[in-house]
């Protein structure tokens, strides 16, 4: 078969994989029918993330992605330190501008239903706090809900700067 799009390849499972920048297409070969044809290889949803299957193993879709425009980053690498993020949050959303390489703890800072506050019952108040480094930072109670979740959102200015690994 000729490439008549700009493509970029990869290898993942053993399997080489060809990705169309325009149409966002992945091809893969077929090796269950002679002469290896190519064809479009499916992409599901679940779980809110974008699948597919190469060879025998499950991969999503933005660990894909990424791959094909980093080719020495470890796809297989599922370690904290070696998280993909969706930088605005819409885990559907695979473009290349849209992934970046991160640490577990930076992912969840990226994260848009995190509230950083909760009521709490025995104060009667509401409680903000922030996560870094496993360990939560008290920041104050309050007896305003608006009142916590903005001290959450000046702490995570602060504690929360992402840096790409």
């Amino acid at each position: 078969m000729t490439w008549a799009f700009c493509t970029l390849t990869t290898v993942i499972n053993g399997r080489e994989l060809k990705y169309d920048i325009e149409s966002g297409e992945i091809w893969g070969q077929n090796y269950n029918l002679r002469g290896r044809p190519w064809e479009v290889k499916s992409v599901w949803k679940n779980d809110d993330y974008l699948k597919m299957k190469i060879g025998s193993k499950m991969y999503f879709l933005h660990r894909v992605i990424y791959k094909f425009y980093n080719p020495k980053w470890n796809i297989e690498d599922g370690s904290k330190d070696n998280f993909i993020d969706h930088i605005n949050g819409h885990t559907d959303e695979n473009q290349i501008e849209n992934l970046r390489n991160l640490t577990h703890q930076q992912n969840g800072w990226n994260r848009t239903k995190a509230k950083g506050y909760s009521w709490c019952k025995d104060m009667k108040k509401w409680r903000a706090y922030i996560n870094l480094n496993d360990k939560q930072i008290h920041l104050g109670l309050f007896d305003l809900e608006a009142d916590a979740r903005n001290a959450y959102l000046e702490a995570k200015k602060i504690y929360h700067i992402i840096i790409p690994i």
